[in-house]
């Protein structure tokens, strides 16, 4: 009603200014005879036939255009307040979900779109209007000082001075018209159409945005290495020449060989013994542990044997996802653990292969997990029964760090390639919750409330168990979304910042480690676990931008590589311990000691993956004479009939085995040897282009524009 209202009165004015008498309704003077084009006697100087200031012929005055013009800028005021205030309410059947907009709702405003639009139309007619009548009120303006003027010299008479009074009467109402018209247009330009723009534009920002198109992988097969191609980084060729970097490509060219028959003897074991069972104990031949009945042990190789390039093992393992993987465990199974090794193992086989399978499979298992997530703090639960999505406690009452902290990577990677946010959501909210509880802080105590406001319950700091990898995740987080959400970086480098000034430091021997903080006090042992912040800090130094880099962090990160080498290399099997008192006051070779006979190997990764970051950045060949060390001493102590195990004490220069195989050992630790092993690691796996999970699985950096950062702004060195 109002946009039909509004448009009659907008065609009433123009009708009013197309009039003939509108055009011209002021007696004028001819600029050649100076004579009235109404009527003047020879010599006379009475003025006939005058008549008050109105439009001949036409039924509108100036007075009832000037109304009309306000009318319709009333009306228009009216329509845009209904426009802004009003809201449709939804049908009953049309709930608003957590993650979805309510159809009916904007198409609604869609509607309203149309009519804002349509306003802003009208809007420039209205201008257009009042443009012309400020232009004829010139020209009325005009021919009446010509008409005084005309006045004063012809004569001096009363009726001459009655319509010279009439005149200037006249004069003041066009005045006060033309003000109005004034102060009408500005209102209209300063107020009715700005308020459409700032509508405008705050909708847009409203609006639910369709999700980025995911970046879908197309196939590829698993990469080959032929021999040594001759290729070296350029920050390679800055420290060592040519030749050094042939001479150590040919020195590993055994170990990679052997790295690769390693993973095959592990692998054709577990398919021979317990093919489809979680673990395989390496020793007896019989199953291991049941984490949930899934093949465990093949989830978790699929990105290794991929980046090794055995393709008929990895097909065997694709047919076998596709034909027998389920999730159906009946009972708990750790969210963690299924999380990393399980999810994130078919994430990171779909990011490098492009086998959609996997990605199906992936999205089928993060969707039974996901109503383990509390709703409130984002935490997931300790375990989930994959049957039901039922979340439940575990051993600790609160919540690990750990374990909310390191499920980030693998659930975006899932919203990242279906295009649902819901994912990411809920593992991004576990994120915030643990900054939130930091209050501030860099450094996080492992130990988190599970019911209410988001806190910390006990005072340990630590980069080892329950506290690791939260702290490589945020990082991680930053650098997976192409460096596009600083507040993960930032939440990193408070508590980098803080790491290196309370924790890190350095025997007199020359160790330098990663204490431990208790109740404000220092505590001199480092878990093998924490090897990973060697790798951590060189990653960050190297892919950071150089202005955000503080330049401790590569020495340091060299520092306690260094240190965790040493962990092997000390002991007689050349195999390191779960974990080690460091000796501040120690001299070289006695300022490291085992952690209360904690001298059993599990087969992990960490100093491997510390060795690996190191090499792959600098080519400088001693990290892979340390890998090639660590690799002997498996080879050595732990390969048996059917894999390889866990040993016992590695003090003894022959340990005794376990009879363990933790899937990790596939998935990580033989991952970062081989790659370290490669001639050039980059030709095989780019780190400008992947990012490793906390189980060493590679999954694609996510570029929501589809456009790559330029490499000096990544730090890319």
């Amino acid at each position: 009603f109002a946009v039909a209202l509004r448009t009659y009165m907008v065609k009433l004015v123009l009708l009013a200014l197309d009039s003939s008498t509108l055009a011209n309704p002021m007696p004028s003077v001819d600029s050649k005879d100076h004579r009235s084009r109404r009527s003047r006697r020879d010599g006379d100087s009475q003025v006939s036939n005058v008549s008050p200031l109105r439009v001949s012929g036409s039924p509108f005055s100036m007075k009832t255009v000037g109304i009309g013009v306000l009318v319709v800028c009333l009306i228009c005021s009216w329509q845009f307040i209904l426009l802004t205030r009003h809201v449709d309410q939804p049908e009953p059947h049309g709930t608003i979900g957590q993650n979805a907009v309510n159809e009916a709702m904007w198409r609604y405003i869609g509607v309203h779109e149309a009519n804002l639009s349509s306003m802003a139309y009208q809007q420039r007619d209205i201008a257009h209007v009042l443009g012309e009548l400020g232009e004829e009120l010139k020209r009325q303006h005009k021919e009446l000082r010509l008409v005084e003027e005309q006045m004063h010299v012809q004569g001096n008479g009363r009726g001459a001075d009655d319509f010279s009074a009439q005149l200037q009467l006249e004069d003041k109402r066009l005045a006060h018209l033309q003000r109005s018209i004034n102060q009408i247009a500005q209102q209209t330009s300063a107020s009715i159409l700005p308020a459409q723009q700032r509508w405008e534009r705050d909708l847009e920002k409203e609006r639910p945005r369709p999700p980025p198109v995911p970046e879908r992988p197309g196939e590829r097969p698993p990469p080959q290495v032929d021999g040594i191609s001759g290729n070296f980084p350029k920050e390679w060729l800055e420290r060592f020449s040519h030749e050094e970097l042939m001479a150590s490509a040919e020195e590993a060219e055994k170990w990679r060989e052997g790295a690769k028959k390693t993973v095959l003897h592990a692998w054709n074991g577990y398919k021979q013994k317990a093919w489809g069972e979680d673990e395989l104990k390496p020793t007896s031949g019989q199953k291991g542990r049941t984490w949930a009945k899934c093949g465990l042990q093949i989830l978790d190789a699929l990105s290794t044997i991929y980046l090794m390039g055995l393709t008929e093992q990895f097909d065997e393992a694709t047919k076998w996802v596709e034909e027998s993987l389920q999730f159906d465990y009946v009972g708990m199974v750790s969210f963690f653990e299924i999380t990393i090794r399980a999810l994130g193992g078919l994430a990171s086989a779909h990011s490098l292969s492009g086998r959609e399978i996997f990605l199906t499979k992936a999205k089928e298992l993060a969707d039974k997990m996901m109503p383990a997530f509390d709703r409130e703090t984002g935490f997931p639960a300790t375990q989930v029964n994959l049957q039901t999505g039922q979340g439940a406690k575990g051993w600790y009452a609160g919540t690990v760090l750990s374990e909310a902290g390191t499920v980030q990577l693998e659930f975006r990677y899932i919203s990242q390639q279906t295009g649902d946010p819901k994912y990411a959501e809920m593992a991004d909210k576990s994120m915030r919750s643990i900054i939130r509880a930091s209050g501030g802080r860099g450094l996080v105590p492992w130990g988190l409330s599970r019911q209410g406001a988001p806190r910390a319950i006990n005072q340990h700091i630590t980069f080892g168990a329950m506290g690791d990898s939260y702290y490589e995740y945020l990082l991680k987080m930053y650098l997976q979304t192409d460096s596009t959400e600083p507040e993960w970086k930032e939440a990193w480098e408070r508590a980098m910042r803080e790491m290196m000034q309370r924790l890190v430091l350095k025997t007199q021997g020359g160790l330098t480690y990663v204490a431990e903080e208790q109740s404000g006090q220092v505590k001199h042992k480092m878990d093998h676990l924490a090897c990973f912040v060697g790798g951590m800090l060189v990653y960050g130094a190297r892919q950071l931008p150089a202005s955000q880099v503080d330049k401790a962090w590569e020495p340091a990160a060299a520092g306690i590589t260094e240190t965790c080498y040493q962990m092997y290399h000390r002991q007689p099997s050349h195999l390191a311990p779960e974990c080690v008192t460091l000796v501040p006051n120690g001299a070289e070779g006695n300022d490291m000691t085992i952690w209360q006979n904690a001298a059993h190997y599990l087969l992990r990764p960490e100093a491997a993956e510390a060795i690996f970051y190191m090499f792959y950045y600098t080519g400088d060949p001693k990290y892979r004479r340390m890998a090639g060390e660590i690799y002997e001493a498996i080879e050595q102590h732990t390969r048996t009939t059917y894999g390889y195990s866990a040993v016992r004490d590695v003090r003894q220069a022959n340990p005794q085995m376990r009879d363990e195989m933790e899937t990790f050992f596939l998935a990580e630790t033989m991952k970062y040897l081989y790659l370290t092993f490669l001639p050039n690691p980059r030709e095989v796996l780019d780190l400008n282009e992947f990012v490793f999970t906390t189980e060493a699985h590679p999954l694609r950096v996510f570029r929501k524009g589809g456009q790559a950062v330029p490499s000096n702004l990544r730090g890319n060195r």
